[in-house]
């Protein structure tokens, strides 16, 4: 089993079609965030298709784990990730026009790192949440309310007078509003 997202374009020399069983750690895709930690590595099925001499359609499917936290109770969970590329490599180098699933090779190695690397990025939760329902931290005392609930008492936040608020001054400018109507 491979460890690495690069590829040997002539191993494919007398073959068409060609699928590889992939296992690469995280740390070679430089997949460090502050907000998620992959825990397991990637798992990765690559199939390889040769579509005429030199062009290669890739196609990928990416699993892992990765350990966030709730952005409600703050504990930490964690998510299955899932992804899939497609992406076709022809041999030189980018044309400043080329397309965003055609990707140029060096005519010996095909590296997927980069195109793998940025799906996984886009698979993190930005708010991710352990349970739909999950009722998050006290406001006032901090106390994890999934747990049972706390001992404060709900203080219900004024509403801030119009003079005050500096958005008031907005709603003349409304049509159909009293102030509005005087204005003209």
């Amino acid at each position: 089993m491979k460890d690495t997202l690069v590829f040997d374009v002539k191993a494919l020399l007398h073959e068409d079609f060609k699928v590889y069983e992939v296992l690469v750690p995280c740390e070679n895709l430089k997949l460090v965030f502050d907000e998620a930690r992959f825990i397991r590595p990637l798992a990765c099925t690559i199939s390889l298709l040769r579509q005429d001499a030199d062009n290669f359609y890739v196609t990928a499917d990416i699993t892992s784990v990765i350990s966030v936290q709730c952005g409600r109770c703050l504990n930490s969970f964690e998510v299955d990730v899932a992804t899939e590329i497609g992406v076709l490599f022809c041999p030189g180098e980018a044309p400043k026009e080329a397309l965003s699933d055609e990707r140029y090779y060096d005519g010996d190695t095909l590296d997927l790192s980069e195109d793998v690397r940025q799906a996984l990025v886009l698979e993190v939760p930005s708010w991710p949440l352990c349970a739909e329902d999950c009722q998050g931290l006290c406001s006032q005392c901090g106390a994890e309310l999934n747990e049972g609930a706390c001992d404060c008492e709900i203080i219900e936040e004024p509403s801030v007078p119009a003079a005050r608020n500096p958005f008031a001054v907005l709603a003349q400018m409304l049509p159909g509003t009293d102030a509005a109507s005087n204005k003209d």
